[in-house]
């Protein structure tokens, strides 16, 4: 750490030089190079100071990205952070895939009926506690004071339906980097999965519902072929794509590393114009290749270790260098009330309906599931595309909560893990 910290101020120093000398004023493809440059540099070497602290790695990216983006220090524009959109898909791909590797038939027969019920029960209890303040909120939140009752009712539950997300982008982030295995790990992994699973599909049901009360009607039959394309349509998608790493494993046996990559780009890009869920599409391939062939499975786990690091740091300090913080000034207040009720929400469910065999749960859980990321950004910026008139708006109020998730969550998260007494190392392969 002794040597992160100087060349971390070091870069940060030259990064603030280059953006004095410059307007930023150059075409959009070196504005975009400039800050996936600079942000890597300060990522990977943030990432060692926040290590040095006992803190997350991600952490570190997630705060460096905050100090020098757009929104603080404003050393890298804003344009380049846009443009680094293409690096979170691969990411959200790499570490699904990644995800998808730990969902063998023996853990799913293991844990799967308790972690669904959990899950049920976790979902429901934040859901309707989020959806009760929002509506009691009606008043004083802009988006909402001018709507009928049905429609804030609506709007309502679209909302609450995103605030309940979790974040597999930083559980198995976190996982990766500590190593941890065992029970506690599988049941925190199964559960970020299967919860964000569905949250998808509420969000669909619940976007058919606002849409209706609206007056746009409610077209049952569309809604619910939006969703069986969304969710059938990204495991085919996926389960073809595994077929076709096994066959590349089986048959090339070179520079895995480098497809693995190539195809998570390739599907995030793809699945994104075809309106398939790049998560869905990467986890499905990563749970067919383990099931059919453990071995591989691994092979395809140490190859991301290897390749993701780089991947990873633009990833997490590319999302910080994106949070407006702005939109803590403006929502503060009412972000802050949700985001500590949707924690205590986790916490009681947790300590309710946690499996009683194994008191880590009740204890420790709800620390891995207060983490928000890349599902949950891209569910907000849905509603804003979707509904123009109030989504802006709800929006901020999402991106506000977020920022703070992503803050607090991986500490907490990483802390689970060690309580757990899981962590079997600091570090994991090819972290260095």
């Amino acid at each position: 750490m002794k040597e992160a910290i100087p060349r971390l101020l070091l870069v940060v120093v030259l990064l603030a030089a280059i953006g004095r000398a410059q307007t930023w004023r150059v075409d959009t493809g070196t504005s975009v190079a400039l800050a996936a440059g600079a942000l890597l540099l300060c990522g990977l070497f943030a990432g060692k100071v926040a290590k040095g602290f006992g803190l997350p790695r991600l952490t570190g990216y997630l705060l460096v990205g905050v100090a020098v983006g757009p929104y603080a220090l404003g050393f890298i524009p804003g344009s380049g952070v846009k443009g680094l959109e293409l690096v979170k898909g691969l990411a959200v791909s790499l570490i699904a895939l990644v995800a998808g590797t730990e969902l063998q038939l023996g853990l799913i027969r293991r844990v799967g009926a308790r972690v669904a019920a959990l899950c049920v029960a976790v979902c429901g209890v934040t859901f309707l506690a989020v959806f009760g303040a929002l509506f009691a909120l009606k008043p004083v939140l802009p988006f909402l004071a001018p709507m009928t009752v049905p429609q804030a009712l609506a709007v309502s539950g679209l909302v609450s339906t995103v605030v309940v997300s979790f974040s597999p982008t930083v559980t198995i982030a976190i996982v990766q980097e500590t190593s941890a295995r065992g029970s506690f790990t599988e049941f925190l992994m199964a559960l970020v999965i299967i919860g964000d699973l569905i949250v998808m599909v509420g969000f669909a049901l619940a976007a058919g519902f606002t849409r209706a009360s609206f007056g746009g009607g409610l077209d049952v039959a569309g809604l619910l072929g939006e969703v069986g394309w969304e969710l059938f349509g990204s495991v085919a998608v996926g389960s073809v794509l595994a077929l076709v790493m096994l066959l590349y494993m089986r048959q090339v046996k070179r520079e895995l590393p480098l497809f693995l990559v190539g195809l998570c780009f390739a599907s995030a890009e793809g699945g994104a114009r075809l309106h398939l869920s790049p998560l869905l599409v990467s986890l499905a391939a990563g749970a067919l290749i383990a099931n059919l062939d453990e071995r591989e499975g691994e092979r395809i786990h140490h190859a991301i270790q290897r390749a993701g690091l780089p991947v990873f740091a633009l990833f997490f300090a590319a999302s910080g260098a994106g949070l407006k913080l702005n939109a803590l000034v403006t929502v503060g207040p009412a972000a802050l009330l949700l985001v500590a009720l949707r924690a205590v929400a986790i916490y009681g469910s947790c300590r309710r309906f946690a499996p009683a065999e194994d008191p880590r749960l009740r204890r420790y859980l709800w620390m891995g599931l207060i983490s928000q990321a890349g599902v949950t950004f891209g569910l907000a910026a849905l509603i804003s595309r979707t509904f123009p008139d109030f989504g802006p708006q709800v929006e901020v109020l999402i991106v506000a909560m977020i920022t703070a998730h992503e803050l607090i969550g991986p500490v907490l998260t990483r802390r689970a893990l060690q309580r757990s007494g899981e962590v079997h190392s600091d570090e994991a392969p090819g972290a260095a």
